[in-house]
């Protein structure tokens, strides 16, 4: 195989923006069987959970209305966990999730409007479709916000100029990001064409990042939080009904000249192949970053 260039992150992450999860062949994404299949996973039940637990809502005084604003807020369920926890401890919370996927928000409406009945009157929530690197929001107006798996999809330093100038001073930002990570497989071949195509992983992920990058920015990092998760070719293929996701990341390879069509679809029947027969691991590291907003 002749050398070619790299996917870019922009690549991968330009098909999450609005109106871009259908690709060019008519192949559509299915961005929220996705999401919820994510859900399912044991690993990220318990991380949802130490979030919860790292926003310390018991923390804030009973007179106090907690400002949270959830980026890339996708199916909503966040905000439901967010606002239940602030039932259990009768805290005065209004959330706002954020997102830029019309379909998204759409869903979480949806599941809002099936739960409001069940909140109480101490708990608001809206949900808006925005950008996060151009959020409509005054200067200090949160108290926490929110990010789960959504940096990695942005430009890192513009998301988190805007983090930090819409957090109140000595607030937080509360970010479920991954970290240092990689697929192992016996099929040589597959592993060194994955490595070849992929946008290069050397920075350690936006986990890693994150923990370089905040202290340059007025934020003092008070916890990292890691948690492993080491995922079976099994467990890959359940996640990727009719293998949907790797068929969408071939056609993006072939579209941006990273692969031809011939390479392309042998990469896409090794990888198959590999997780069918459980012969391929997923193990990465994700960080619970908790870092306060200096004045």
């Amino acid at each position: 195989m002749t050398e070619k260039r790299h996917l870019t992150t922009e690549d991968m992450s330009n098909v999450w923006k609005d109106n871009n999860n259908t690709l060019a062949s008519g192949l559509k994404l299915d961005f929220v069987e996705h999401l919820l299949k994510q859900r399912l996973s044991q690993e990220w039940i318990d991380a949802k959970q130490r979030v919860i637990q790292i926003m310390k809502l018991d923390q804030f005084d009973n007179s106090q209305e907690i400002k949270i604003l959830e980026i890339g807020c996708g199916l909503g369920i966040d905000l439901m966990l967010v606002a239940e926890e602030a039932i259990r401890l009768g805290k005065t919370v209004s959330i706002i999730g954020l997102d830029q996927n019309s379909t998204l928000i759409e869903e979480a409406k949806k599941l809002y409007e099936s739960k409001k009945y069940s909140l109480s009157s101490n708990v608001s929530i809206k949900i808006i479709r925005g950008d996060i690197l151009q959020m409509e929001f005054d200067d200090e107006t949160f108290d926490i916000v929110r990010s789960d798996i959504t940096l990695l999809h942005v430009d890192l330093s513009k998301a988190l100029m805007e983090i930090k100038r819409v957090l109140k001073v000595n607030g937080r930002l509360i970010a479920l990001e991954s970290g240092a990570g990689d697929i192992y497989s016996s099929d040589e071949i597959m592993i060194k064409t994955y490595d070849s195509v992929l946008p290069s992983r050397r920075d350690g992920g936006t986990g890693i990042c994150l923990q370089f990058m905040l202290p340059t920015m007025n934020f003092d990092i008070k916890g990292l939080n890691p948690i492993a998760f080491v995922q079976s070719g099994h467990y890959l293929a359940r996640q990727d009904k009719d293998w949907i996701k790797i068929r969408g990341m071939g056609e993006i390879l072939v579209s941006k000249s990273v692969l031809t069509e011939d390479e392309s679809k042998d990469f896409q029947r090794r990888y198959t192949e590999v997780c069918e027969t459980n012969q391929i691991l997923s193990a990465f590291i994700m960080f619970i970053i908790e870092a306060v907003k200096r004045k």
